[in-house]
């Protein structure tokens, strides 16, 4: 059997193209984990244990800080304590927190008849409604790889 220069050159492509091939799976296989970030979101202020405390997680403008529009959401049982909750896995990004606590298990967020919170709430970045809707753009902050942590103080 005689190997030619055309042998050696096939077989050289296949274990470039072998070696391309596993080098791919390689990085695919590992994206998930090289992408992933991961949020530890502190929230203090909750003046009782009663009830429930939401917290949503946005990663975009539309319809924030609207709950329902969440990227993620958790519910929690609320607690005089630090609170803490961390949303795994995401990807890094912009971000912006929101949080209510719900003491009379309503489900949803109370306001009056004007819009104004009657719930504690807490929004990333210390935003507060005063005059108008927050924005997400004043909330927002960036998250990459797993140290990323915010505190959210919930104010009556």
């Amino acid at each position: 059997m005689s190997v030619t220069a055309r042998t050696v050159a096939r077989r050289g492509r296949r274990i470039g193209a072998c070696v391309l091939g596993l080098a791919l799976l390689a990085l695919l296989a590992g994206a998930p984990a090289a992408f992933a970030a991961k949020l530890t979101v502190t929230i203090t202020g909750v003046h009782s244990d009663k009830g429930n405390v939401y917290v949503a997680l946005f990663n975009t403008a539309d319809n924030f800080p609207d709950g329902d529009y969440a990227l993620r959401h958790l519910k929690v049982r609320a607690s005089t304590a630090p609170i803490v909750v961390t949303f795994d896995g995401i990807p890094s990004g912009t971000y912006a927190v929101a949080c209510y606590h719900d003491e009379e298990l309503l489900g949803h967020f109370k306001t009056n008849w004007f819009g104004y919170p009657l719930d504690g709430y807490a929004l990333s970045n210390g935003i507060r409604a005063v005059v108008s809707r927050p924005t997400f753009a004043d909330a927002a902050f960036p998250v990459h790889g797993a140290g990323t942590q915010v505190t959210l103080n919930v104010r009556y």
